[in-house]
């Protein structure tokens, strides 16, 4: 029992650094301003790991290097925890593959959560100040599928092709 607390903990706690990790390489990537309340929250969440990382590894253009970095250091650590926990020890390469699988899987999750909130805004308060925020985030990925995809009735449809496109990558990855 004190072993499945444990990995449900390491995987609470690491997926959401993993994911603020992610969702600050993905805002640089796309250039939103720092003065922007969801990059300041992310910011502000992992600058104590990606500020003396950047130091060693500078970003070069529109990449955060750092970012990626540290969540992939990150989730080799918790996958390497995980598995001490169930008392399973597995090699440096395995551990590697197995690393850079589940971040590409909680990555597929940032941006399921990242569509989720920006459609619930979208029904609750489309005014609200983290709004533009997630359209921001999501304008690169849903532009391409709105081309594809009308809207039907006014309803904009694309953020749904965008989730199960995500959940049928994340079954694709899942199985390797």
């Amino acid at each position: 029992m004190l072993a499945d607390i444990a990995r449900f903990l390491l995987d609470i706690l690491g997926s959401l650094l993993v994911a603020l990790l992610l969702l600050r390489a993905w805002m640089r990537y796309i250039g939103m301003p720092s003065r922007n309340p969801v990059a300041m929250f992310t910011f502000a969440m992992t600058n104590w790991l990606v500020g003396p990382v950047s130091r060693v590894l500078p970003s070069r253009g529109r990449i955060d290097w750092a970012s990626i970095l540290s969540a992939l250091v990150v989730t080799l650590l918790l996958v390497l925890l995980m598995r001490a926990v169930v008392g399973v020890a597995i090699p440096w390469d395995f551990a590697l593959l197995a690393a850079l699988r589940q971040l590409v899987i909680w990555g597929l999750n940032v941006i399921v959560w990242v569509t989720i909130i920006y459609v619930v805004i979208g029904w609750v308060n489309p005014h609200a100040p983290f709004a533009p925020a997630f359209e921001m985030l999501l304008h690169p990925l849903l532009k391409p599928i709105r081309r594809a995809v009308p809207t039907v009735g006014g309803f904009d449809l694309s953020p749904m092709v965008l989730l199960i496109g995500v959940y049928v990558l994340q079954m694709v990855v899942a199985r390797l």
